[in-house]
């Protein structure tokens, strides 16, 4: 069966429409004619709204997706790839969690299928492709209502979501607010991922403070009311600041107690898990109960402390909260304003005997770019030093890339 002739791509124009603030529902890149005529007249067929279909490869929907939000679902074709789980690896590292993503090909291998779904893809398909097998695709991803498209959906989904990343400090004054909003920001501005960041101090929290950021009434309506928690409340309620960093905070009034909502947590994480790559919260001691709980929610638990016999005493104190993770969770034990005290300081080596865990990031102490940064109300991560190099350590650790250095050939 012929297909109806469709009207030339232009591929200007589609870029400039998916570039729009509106989050497209499906998005494709093809690199062969054929396909993609196919998969435009199921679009057409479908009738999928705010839908796209472009000619290119893998490396162009890489850069695409470096400028725009991610699609609902993707479909990206990496026909002629010699590494095609590696490209799919670097796809991951820009698009956004909880993207649907087909993957198309020309090689009919298993082992390739299974490495795919292995690195999260929703489903493979091999050219050449058919109406029927692209509508089928494309019901299961979308859930048009194709019948058992949903139960597909759930059984067969690999949608990869977003990480809870909880920084608490051991004591006041320790620099847990200027760890957490340097890595949010390193993270989204130097390493192109999607960052919500949170301030639950709702009275003295100083993450929006440190960033020029204004916050309104928001944080409070979300943990006193989780029932009115949505991607659209919160697409409303989070303020971006730079291109890929979201903040939510606030600064309430302190002779207003807030009741919070012990579903209110869990209920944000959800949503934000699926747009965002890091949910960054930066987590007050005097949170009471919450602590547990965002211990228990949170994929990497981050432990801010310093070379002090106060913060090595409440280090101990409250390790009972983030003991004995699971095996989706991390802890990440931060030394941070290393050398503050000369030689009064606690060596590291009599703090991880005291605190009986390992010591993982290190940050020096340089109080000059830490008021600086203060002081305009922006990161201490946009200018280099020794504060951002330790900032960048913690992230490659929170990726899971460390740097190490290179040896010489004969080492």
């Amino acid at each position: 069966m012929s297909l109806p002739a469709l009207p030339a791509a232009n591929p200007a124009a589609e870029l400039a429409l998916a570039g729009g603030s509106a989050r497209e529902r499906f998005t494709a890149f093809l690199t062969d004619d054929a396909s993609e005529q196919v998969v435009k007249q199921c679009v057409f067929e479908m009738a999928l709204p705010n839908s796209s279909v472009h000619r290119g490869n893998i490396g162009r929907v890489v850069n695409h997706l470096q400028s725009v939000r991610s699609p609902t679902a993707l479909m990206v074709d990496v026909s002629g790839s010699e590494l095609p789980v590696t490209e799919i690896h670097k796809l991951a590292e820009v698009c956004e969690p909880g993207v649907s993503v087909v993957v198309v090909g020309d090689r009919n291998d298993v082992g390739l299928y299974r490495n795919l779904i292995r690195a999260g893809v929703s489903d493979y398909i091999v050219k050449p492709l058919t109406r029927s097998l692209v509508h089928n695709v494309l019901s299961v991803q979308l859930d048009t209502g194709t019948p058992g498209a949903a139960a597909a959906a759930a059984g067969f989904s690999h949608q990869k979501l977003g990480s809870v990343v909880a920084v608490l400090g051991t004591r006041g004054g320790v620099g847990t607010t200027t760890v957490a909003t340097s890595l949010a920001w390193y993270l989204a501005n130097n390493e192109t991922r999607r960052v919500a960041l949170l301030d639950l101090d709702i009275f003295f929290g100083d993450a929006a403070l440190a960033l020029n950021v204004k916050v309104g009434g928001g944080l409070r309506e979300v943990l006193e009311n989780p029932t009115r928690i949505d991607e659209l409340y919160l697409e409303r309620t989070l303020v971006l600041t730079g291109k890929r960093l979201y903040v939510l905070a606030a600064e309430e009034r302190l002779d207003v107690p807030v009741k919070f909502d012990p579903e209110a947590l869990p209920t944000l994480f959800e949503p934000l898990r699926k747009q965002y790559h890091y949910i960054v919260v930066d987590v007050p001691r005097h949170s009471g109960s919450f602590i547990q709980q965002l211990m228990d929610e949170a994929a990497i638990r981050i432990i801010v402390t310093d070379q002090t016999a106060h913060s090595i005493r409440d280090t101990v104190r409250l390790r009972r909260f983030f003991d004995a993770p699971q095996a989706n969770q991390r802890n990440i034990v931060v030394l941070n304003r290393s050398g503050e005290l000369g030689k009064n300081d606690i060596s590291p080596k009599m703090m991880t005997d005291t605190i009986g865990m390992p010591i993982d990031v290190t940050i020096p102490y340089h109080p000059k770019s830490i008021i600086a940064a203060a002081n305009a109300g922006t990161a201490v991560t946009e200018t280099k030093g020794p504060v951002t190099t330790g900032i960048q350590d913690l992230a490659s650790e929170l990726i899971g890339r460390r740097e190490t250095k290179r040896r010489r050939w004969f080492g």
